[in-house]
């Protein structure tokens, strides 16, 4: 099925009362032939609109296929799965894996080919290091595997992607700590500054320490995601995340508030200097609407799911909101 449209509705949903100026710029054009080839079955996959939170409007699009829309006896084509044809087709018969993404930066860099990434949804090394050989990575799998052994106890590493335009970020990880070491975090600077230390940083710095601590004190889930070295470590730019991840659809409205449970952290990011106005605009995106395509019918949806902010040699340089939506 052709899933295009109901990809334009979305966006047009999105970015409609002049949010097109104020959040999403000029990337919808390309942003659209990159879904295109994105929809490898036909359940409309995920979709997330990465969205900067200063300078001029852009995003950036991501498109993950769940596992559970897919079975081991289809077939792939390079067209509709971002040239990843054979990952898609790896990636079916795999039983720990949760989503698997294509990320273009439609916005950002006007790239004409995707990253892609492995969400797990328990660990399995074995799976995600075979990941980066059936992408063509095989020679990064000895440095993953180095980075993820020398994790601290309760992280899971959640994510493993390759950015082949990136020359300066090929291999990057997402960790979650669990609850109690989140909690750990946001008391104690020292632990925290011990745990990244563990992974590979020799000096986190005072900056990026006290606010990752910030973001920990939030009731979000905090993550944190590291390039990798060729040697296993991660190198000097660092990202963290809270998610607002709502407990049910029904939700999804009450997710992002900045008037109301996330208000502290909107004026906390503001008082970083790390993000402008269009911070207020991000619950506008919110919505729940009813479609119909064909003969079907769809809930389309959109809200705000979490926020990352950056850090190079221990300085903040930037924060980015993503935006989760779909069609159910």
């Amino acid at each position: 099925m052709d899933f295009s449209l109901l990809y334009d509705i979305i966006y047009s949903l999105a970015a409609r009362d002049g949010r097109v100026d104020t959040l999403f710029g000029k990337s919808a054009p390309l942003a659209h032939e990159a879904f295109v080839h994105s929809s490898p079955c036909d359940t409309f996959p995920e979709l997330w609109f990465e969205l900067p939170l200063l300078g001029d409007p852009w995003f950036d699009l991501h498109v993950l296929t769940h596992r559970d829309s897919l079975s081991p006896d289809m077939t792939f084509a390079d067209e509709t799965t971002g040239g990843y044809s054979t990952a898609f087709e790896w990636f079916s018969h795999q039983s720990d894996v949760r989503q698997l993404a294509l990320s273009w930066d439609v916005g950002s860099r006007g790239a004409t080919s995707p990253a892609i990434q492995l969400l797990m949804k328990r660990s399995n090394l074995a799976e995600s290091s075979a990941f980066f050989e059936v992408v063509g990575r095989a020679e990064a799998i000895e440095g993953y595997e180095t980075f993820v052994r020398r994790l601290p106890r309760g992280w899971f590493a959640c994510y493993a992607g390759t950015f082949p335009n990136r020359s300066d970020a090929p291999v990057r990880v997402e960790c979650i700590p669990g609850p109690s070491q989140q909690q750990a975090y946001a008391r104690a600077a020292g632990m925290l500054r011990h745990d990244l230390r563990m992974v590979g940083m020799d000096e986190p710095g005072d900056t990026l320490v006290s606010q990752c601590q910030e973001l920990a004190r939030t009731p979000y889930q905090f993550e944190l995601q590291f390039n990798v070295t060729d040697d296993g470590r991660a190198d000097d730019t660092v990202s963290a995340s809270v998610r607002f991840m709502p407990p049910t659809p029904s939700d999804r409205e009450k997710s992002f508030d900045p008037q109301g449970a996330t208000r502290a952290l909107v004026q906390q990011i503001k008082s970083w200097g790390l993000a402008d106005e269009r911070l207020d605009v991000l619950r506008d995106v919110t919505f729940s609407k009813r479609a119909s395509l064909g003969n079907e019918s769809f809930l389309l949806y959109c809200f705000p799911a979490f926020i990352k902010i950056r850090w190079r040699d221990g300085n903040p340089i930037d924060a980015k909101a993503y935006l989760m939506a779909g069609a159910q």
